[in-house]
């Protein structure tokens, strides 16, 4: 249970900038009724925060109903199933009277049940208004709406998957859930608050973590995001045995991925070697016998221009920084098609040394 007292920092892990600002999004919205859009990936905490704004705002003491688009809800799951989309909206609406309706994949909502919506936004009526009835608005609901979605919402609106008025409608307020990997410094104490809370759920003594295993858990990119970081942290409580986890346990339980590192920041040999890997997988089925040649002539390629450009196409003073005789050096800029300056780039046999447009297989 929240307490009645509860912030917004109280509960949702901000020592990242990008999380800060999400938490100063929640407490400007929370004293207000205005529909609030929570935005970001799966697995982010969106309807964590949904649950914060509602228990940081005057509504907290009534219900908070989170529903998916299809707006069934568990108590009425067998009678909803029989209910048109319209009907089940306006059931979900009436559920949380007086309280916060979060409404899960807003994109994904019928055509029917946005048209409810639309209406159930609408600014309420003046009270001296309360008495008339018209054909656009048959039902007043006190409720105040969140929609979650994820980050390709203009997309859905261009193709007519979302209403564009009930996006407006939904979008006067924002708030963009940062992914997991752009809040680098929530993640130890997020892993810290997750393994004490397993820890207790299944009895155990206190569970550190060591320096180390932070720094495996930090480099790991979170596809999965907070979400995944909950599952990892679990695994890690009813596995390690001792009374700290160490990297060697991470490292049991954490996916393995190709970690993406900058070309500048790669040893020369390790750079030929990656390349060499993705040529490896391109040519894979291709009939292919004179590799070594080949990988040998794209090296020298661009070794001889960059010396010759260093030199000023001097091939006397290239063949000395190259240590190669000036015949030699002759020689392999006619092999390589290099003699002549206006030769033409296309048309080689070994295009699939180019990268992944050079017509190998995907």
């Amino acid at each position: 249970m929240f307490r009645r007292n509860l912030k917004a920092k109280d509960f949702l892990v901000a020592e990242s900038p990008a999380m800060r600002t999400v938490v100063e999004a929640v407490q400007r919205f929370a004293g207000s009724d205005t529909p609030v859009l929570i935005c970001g990936e799966h697995g982010t905490g969106r309807e964590l925060v949904a649950r914060v704004l509602h228990q940081t705002g005057p509504r907290r003491d009534a219900r908070f109903l989170a529903v998916g688009p299809s707006f069934e809800m568990p108590e009425h799951a067998t009678a909803a199933a029989n209910d048109d989309s319209d009907e089940r909206a306006r059931s979900a609406l009436r559920a949380a009277a007086g309280g916060t309706l979060l409404i899960k994949d807003v994109c994904d909502l019928p055509a029917p049940s946005q048209r409810t919506l639309r209406k159930a936004l609408r600014p309420r009526r003046e009270p001296r208004d309360a008495g008339r009835r018209d054909n656009t608005t048959s039902e007043v609901y006190d409720v105040r709406v969140v929609g979650s979605a994820d980050l390709d919402l203009e997309s859905a609106v261009a193709a007519k998957i979302l209403s564009r008025d009930l996006y407006e409608q939904l979008g006067e307020s924002r708030i963009d859930v940062p992914p997991l990997r752009e809040r680098i410094a929530d993640i130890p104490p997020l892993v810290e608050k997750w393994v004490v809370h397993y820890a207790q759920e299944v009895g155990r003594g206190k569970l550190t973590v060591s320096s180390r295993a932070h720094s495996r858990l930090v480099k790991y990119p979170w596809p999965g995001n907070v979400a995944e970081l909950k599952s990892l942290a679990r695994r890690l409580v009813t596995r390690v045995s001792g009374g700290r986890i160490e990297a060697g346990d991470v490292d049991e339980v954490l996916p393995v991925v190709a970690e993406r590192v900058p070309l500048e920041d790669m040893a020369f040999e390790e750079m030929v070697k990656s390349k060499l890997a993705g040529l490896l997988r391109r040519i894979d089925g291709y009939p292919v016998s004179d590799l070594y040649e080949k990988v040998l002539q794209r090296v020298e390629r661009p070794l001889f221009d960059l010396v010759l450009e260093h030199t000023g196409g001097n091939q006397v003073k290239a063949a000395d920084i190259l240590g190669l005789n000036r015949n030699t050096l002759r020689r392999k800029l006619a092999e390589l098609g290099m003699a002549q300056k206006k030769k033409a780039k296309g048309g080689r046999d070994d295009q699939a040394l180019d990268g992944e447009d050079g017509g190998g297989p995907a």
